[in-house]
């Protein structure tokens, strides 16, 4: 009998990883075991994968995204000499289908593959296999449960759920509502809980809620629209996440704890904001900050996020209502200038925020800001008679720079910032908010106990030795081990979170 593997690429193997990599339980799921038996599950930031364990005829499921391509197309290379059947999906092969073909896959999976997985392996053993299956955007009620059986636990710190898939806004920099829609579909939701009791009765007392967006449909998301049609749709899935969060309270175990991402815009809706806490038990949340400047959310087509001060203002009003904020800002914006990264170290510090990132400004294949400045890179590199006008004084400088296993740092020649200077600016940043008197000043403003705030000032020193410069992403885009002290430092985070901080 064939086996299937489903392997999730990693830049490095270091045995374990902060977040499961859902899709390869998702794909597990639509796997037909009665033609192939479970598949072989393989996240290489646990193992490596290995080819030997592949033979003449197995299929190879590999899931990529821009940050783990080279990685993606080694294994690729690997188990097509083992003659095995590979089949490529992920973000990164939904963007662009032909390049998994040219570096020699037998098949490309677009979109989600909840749905039209299981037909591509059963093409594959029949011998039929056709070269693309576009997946799409699968809806709500057929978005599968994840297999979690097949989950070692121990691997991992963070299970991940998901709830709800799409998300409403349109940011230039982000291509979640490019490959995933702006239609938000709400899973199941005795689904949803069937898959949190069953992480509960393996151990796991740790949740990501993998959604991009967690707030799809807050008052406030809803007033802005300006679509009546779309306004009333917003509102009926304002009501099916708050009848959702109460049937998730009443259904789970209450010692369960969730961390998401959101946007400011929660705290217009001080109903949904409460229930994000007392029904979901959400603790902490990723908010996209981007910039505390009008002309860089301008930049970033996110003028509906607070500028300067009120949106420290609402940093402190999301944590005041028991949920952590995790800040992240982009450094790099096209409105950026040295001034003005050094002004937004100044409110992340004056915001509160228990934790922040500051990420340096790349833009990406399936966002419109690289559409745009590849589109400005086409015409630098091959000038015509009727030159046209560049979209962007940002210019990217690397075309496939994924394909780079060495690819710099910077992919950008900014109009305000020399290279170094950012990258310098961004270090910064960095030290300052985590530096030792930061970070007590955070601390000393709760009212945790020495255990609470011994924890938050380790968690700060392994956050900040395995993101510094780039910030949370895919375990499995990290380009650096973490070392030892800064690995003990979230391990004994964890416990004393484990010890105390429980409400």
């Amino acid at each position: 009998m064939a086996k299937v593997f489903l392997v999730n690429p990693s830049n490095i193997t270091i045995g374990y990883s902060f977040i499961t990599p859902r899709w390869l339980y998702v794909l597990a799921q639509a796997t037909p075991d009665e033609l192939v038996g479970p598949p072989v599950i393989i996240d290489e930031s646990i193992q490596r994968f290995d080819p030997k364990m592949v033979e003449p005829g197995d299929i190879v499921g590999i899931g990529i995204h821009t940050g783990n391509c080279v990685p993606g197309y080694r294994v690729l290379s690997d188990a097509k000499k083992r003659q095995a059947t590979v089949i490529v999906g992920g973000i990164h092969a939904t963007i662009f289908p032909k390049e998994p073909l040219e570096m020699g896959a037998d098949a490309v999976v677009t979109g989600a593959g909840d749905i039209v997985w299981a037909e591509a392996v059963r093409d594959a053993l029949a011998g039929n296999l056709k070269q693309t299956y576009a997946g799409g955007q699968v809806p709500g009620d057929r978005l599968l449960t994840a297999r979690w059986d097949l989950l070692d636990r121990r691997k991992y710190m963070f299970a991940s759920v998901q709830t709800v898939a799409g998300c409403p806004e349109n940011c230039s920099f982000c291509s979640v509502w490019v490959t995933d829609g702006r239609r938000p579909r709400q899973r199941l939701t005795d689904k949803i809980i069937e898959e949190v009791n069953t992480l509960y009765s393996l151990g796991i007392r740790y949740l990501i809620f993998a959604d991009d967006n967690f707030t799809p449909a807050t008052l406030g998301r809803i007033a802005r629209e300006k679509s009546p049609a779309k306004r009333k749709e917003l509102e009926i899935i304002r009501e099916q996440r708050l009848k959702f969060f109460e049937e998730y309270s009443r259904s789970v175990p209450r010692d369960i704890y969730g961390f998401t991402q959101m946007t400011s815009e929660a705290v217009s809706d001080p109903e949904y904001l409460k229930a994000m806490h007392d029904k979901m038990r959400i603790r902490a949340a990723l908010i996209g900050v981007e910039s505390f400047s009008a002309e860089g959310l301008k930049s970033a087509n996110k003028e509906w996020n607070p500028v300067g001060e009120k949106m420290v203002d609402t940093i402190k009003t999301i944590q005041e209502n028991g949920i952590f904020v995790l800040s992240s800002i982009i450094c790099g914006l096209e409105s950026d200038t040295v001034e003005t990264i050094q002004s937004m170290r100044t409110f992340a510090n004056a915001s509160g925020s228990l934790l922040a990132q500051f990420t340096l400004y790349s833009p990406f294949p399936g966002t419109v800001d690289f559409l745009e400045m590849m589109q400005d890179y086409r015409q630098r590199s091959k000038p015509t008679a009727t030159p046209t006008t560049p979209k962007h004084r940002t210019k990217i400088l690397y075309d496939r720079f994924w394909m780079d296993p060495m690819k710099p740092t910077v992919l950008i020649e900014h109009p305000n910032i020399e290279s170094a200077t950012l990258v310098r600016e961004i270090r910064k940043s960095w030290a300052e908010f985590y530096s030792l008197k930061e970070i007590r000043k955070r601390a000393n403003k709760t009212r945790w106990p020495v255990s609470g705030k011994i924890w938050y000032a380790l968690a700060c020193m392994g956050f900040r030795s395995l993101y510094a410069g780039y910030g949370i992403s895919a375990d499995s885009a990290k380009t650096k081990k973490m070392t030892f002290i800064p690995s003990l430092a979230l391990k004994t985070a964890v416990f004393f979170y484990n010890s105390f901080y429980r409400n």
